[in-house]
């Protein structure tokens, strides 16, 4: 009887042996699927930030197409402005600057009137003054304009 005993206990044992040696096999198993699937979400993520950031760029290049070309259409307006019907100065009294400001209107000279000295800028869309250009409208709505004399030989003199 103690033989049984003894038989039943160690089946037991090795039964629970068993048991551990396949849950450890099956929790390797789990860690190496795991692991797989970490490296393949790690590549996945890898390929979408890298998706990701070439329509980042795409979207940056096509919006400085769109702004270089809003440029260039602001240059040729500038240009054009004074010999367009729907600008309002004689294209004689103007003068072409463009920076800080697009052109200083000599209003009323080429007519022999009463001149009056404008800064004008010329904006297209929804653009608005640079920071430069507020300053000189500042400067103009605040009076600090004057006229001024310079002598050549001046000039040349420390």
């Amino acid at each position: 009887m103690m033989q049984i005993l003894y038989y039943l206990i160690a089946s037991i044992i090795l039964a629970e042996l068993i048991i551990i040696v396949v849950q450890t096999v099956r929790l390797a198993l789990a860690q190496r699927s795991l692991k797989t699937l970490e490296m393949n979400i790690d590549k996945l993520a890898d390929a979408r930030a890298r998706e990701m950031a070439a329509a980042i760029v795409d979207r940056a290049r096509e919006d400085a197409a769109k702004r270089s070309s809003a440029v260039t259409a602001g240059k040729i307006y500038e240009q054009l402005a004074p010999i367009l019907p729907g600008f309002k100065f004689n294209p004689k009294d103007v003068r072409f600057l463009g920076s800080p400001v697009d052109f200083v209107v000599f209003d009323g000279l080429e007519d022999g009137k009463r001149v009056y000295v404008r800064f004008v800028e010329l904006k297209s869309g929804d653009s608005k003054l640079t920071d430069r250009e507020k300053a000189v409208k500042d400067a103009v709505e605040s009076c600090r304009v004057s006229f001024e004399v310079v002598k050549a030989e001046d000039l040349l003199r420390r």
